[in-house]
């Protein structure tokens, strides 16, 4: 029997070992901070409000003055370290993820003030106060606030261990010491009762990193299924499906805030003759060069470079007016022109033609405007020669 007893014992051990956790793919620190602030949060205003129940069930009971005023005194503090601890989280959510040490030594604090607040409640009913004849409703109280607590607390076991050593200590060592009213074997309970609950957070606390893991995962994969699905697989950039709902997002955009939005189409020149010649691998190559080039031209975060045809491209360039897209426009030109790629241990210099359009009045703040004058502005660009840039300007 015994025998058997250590072996479920140790099974439910190795049930409640720590999950794996890999920083680099699964923020599981992040999502701990996150899930550990919301339930706080909902649970900060408990302290005062269960401490106005039982001071005024004590007050009810058996009136006095000294009741009245230390309830009244022990309700003002709680209700200034709950302020405090909401100050607390304000504090901590300024941080960034980079900063979880910091944020957590934020939340531990307020548990712990919280925790030694009810620690003096619970003092003062061991001890020579007038709360002493109410020992066992404030003991009763303490118990179960404690256990609620602990569920919220359990997903991370230093924070656990901080409002244990908080709420508890301090009776455990009055008590042993003799200094309480209450028999000391009181205090053997109560560290029994902590190490039996800190224990017992293990397996909860197990089963939210695996629930949170799985999460993290599953969001992880619909990430990398939105990125495979907003991508062209050759050339890495933006697809025509991802560049035509931004187009529309930025004309919106634009028109509500009235600045400018510019776009660019690039067409490589005699992209036909080169698979022709070489073939469709050189042209693949030749297609990944460009792409590489104009990715690498373009490079405020809120440019947009996309693939939208075989040989085609577009920049869409929020906030650039006419002028500086004709200017980013000729030296994208001048950077392909001027980096040749390699085909069969020979350079082969490759040209883009390039039409620009951009918006500046309110009427023509539409996808089908820009991309109707950017088209224009490039046949324009094939028919004075190519390795051209060319602008046409819309009419009011």
């Amino acid at each position: 029997m015994k025998r058997r007893l250590r072996e479920i014992f140790r099974g439910w051990h190795r049930m409640a070992e720590p999950a794996p956790v890999d920083a680099d793919q699964l923020p599981l620190e992040e999502q701990r901070l996150q899930d550990l602030s919301a339930r706080i949060r909902s649970g900060i205003l408990f302290y005062p409000v269960v401490w106005l129940l039982i001071g005024g069930i004590i007050v009810i009971k058996s009136p006095s003055q000294s009741k009245l005023v230390m309830s009244a005194a022990i309700f003002v503090l709680e209700v200034a370290i709950t302020a405090f601890r909401f100050h607390l989280l304000h504090k901590c959510a300024g941080y960034t993820h980079f900063h979880h040490t910091r944020q957590f030594r934020y939340i531990d604090l307020g548990v712990a003030l919280s925790a030694l607040c009810w620690s003096a409640i619970l003092l003062s009913s061991l001890m020579n106060t007038p709360f002493r004849e109410h020992y066992s409703l404030i003991i009763t109280a303490t118990l179960a606030l404690s256990s609620g607590a602990l569920i919220n607390l359990s997903i991370r076991k230093q924070t656990v261990r901080w409002y244990l050593i908080a709420l508890y200590s301090p009776s455990v060592i009055v008590l042993s010491l003799g200094w309480a009213d209450q028999p000391p074997g009181l205090g053997l309970v109560f560290l029994f009762y902590c190490l039996a609950m800190y224990h017992l957070t293990r397996l909860p606390r197990r089963e939210y990193e695996r629930a949170a893991l799985s999460n993290l995962q599953l969001q992880e994969q619909a990430r990398r299924l939105t990125e495979l699905s907003n991508n062209d697989a050759l050339t890495g950039l933006r697809n025509r499906r991802y560049f035509e709902t931004t187009l529309k997002q930025e004309c919106s955009r634009g028109q509500r805030l009235n600045y400018p939005l510019a776009l660019l189409i690039i067409d490589i020149d005699f992209f036909k003759t080169i698979n022709d010649e070489y073939g469709h691998m050189v042209g693949d190559h030749c297609l990944r060069h460009v792409a590489k080039v104009i990715s690498e031209e373009f490079l405020r975060a809120q440019d947009t470079v996309a693939r939208i045809g075989g040989e085609e491209f577009a920049v869409i360039l929020p906030g650039m007016n006419q002028s500086d897209a004709m200017a980013l426009a000729e030296t994208l030109r001048r950077s392909v022109y001027d980096n040749p790629f390699t085909v069969e241990g020979t350079q082969r210099t490759v040209s883009v033609s390039i039409g620009c359009s951009a918006s500046v009045h309110p009427h023509e703040y539409s996808p089908a405007s820009l991309m109707k004058h950017a088209d224009q502005a490039l046949y324009l660009s094939k028919s004075k020669g190519r390795n051209q840039v060319s602008f046409i300007e819309t009419k009011q």
